[in-house]
């Protein structure tokens, strides 16, 4: 009997056709082109998050009397003037970004504005902070809503703030109510609102403060 040949069938495979390989490089394509997209988004969000030019303030209200001070017969005059308390107000204006703040940077020459609706007895300080820059020329006035301080525009160097110390009237009786500086209990009486108003161009103005807060940007 007679052995059959052995045929070694090999099979080559067929190309791929242009419409297949076209296909391959789109989808590459479109993988590349979202990854872009999602890069590109999270750089958006990330630098809206942290802008580069930014002004935050925060402000701080101590009552100066209480009720168990009055209880045992202390009276508070200012001017001869007699006052249900009397508060300090603190109010910082930090650049937080890696820029000056120069006094063209002020819109239409209009200046900063700290308002506080409440009665200003006295500014008892003004300080800049973090910077040899010259103190900023202010101006205390009052209107229909209380009372304002006005920043003049100037140099506001970055990293530096600008630190007011406001003696302010209780005229809402705050410090009767609750007992804050003795006891650290949270004053529940009515805080005068302090609140600022920037006209710094094409900059993001943030509050630190975290209960009793105003924000206003022209």
């Amino acid at each position: 009997m007679m052995d059959l040949p052995l045929f070694a069938i090999i099979s080559t495979p067929e190309p791929l056709k242009w419409t297949e390989v076209g296909g391959f490089w789109v989808g590459v394509g479109a993988g590349l082109l979202g990854a872009s997209v999602t890069a590109v988004a999270s750089w958006v969000a990330y630098r809206s998050n942290r802008p580069k030019r930014l002004l935050r303030w925060k402000s701080k209200i101590t009552p100066v009397t209480d009720d168990n001070m009055r209880k045992v017969g202390l009276r508070v005059f200012y001017n001869e003037e007699e006052l249900k308390g009397a508060l300090v107000a603190e109010v910082d204006i930090m650049n937080a970004c890696r820029k000056d703040f120069a006094s063209s940077d002020f819109e239409d020459g209009k200046p900063l504005e700290i308002r506080v609706k409440g009665r200003i007895l006295n500014i008892l300080k003004t300080e800049v902070k973090g910077s040899h820059a010259p103190h900023p020329a202010i101006e205390h006035t009052n209107d229909n809503d209380g009372n304002v301080i006005r920043i003049s525009p100037c140099l506001i160097p970055a990293g530096s703030s600008l630190h007011f110390r406001l003696l302010l009237a209780d005229d809402a009786g705050a410090t009767i109510i609750q007992h804050a500086v003795f006891t650290g209990k949270r004053i529940v009486g009515k805080l005068p609102e302090i609140r600022l108003v920037s006209p710094l161009r094409d900059v993001v103005v943030k509050s630190d403060n975290k209960e009793i807060a105003g924000l206003t940007q022209r």
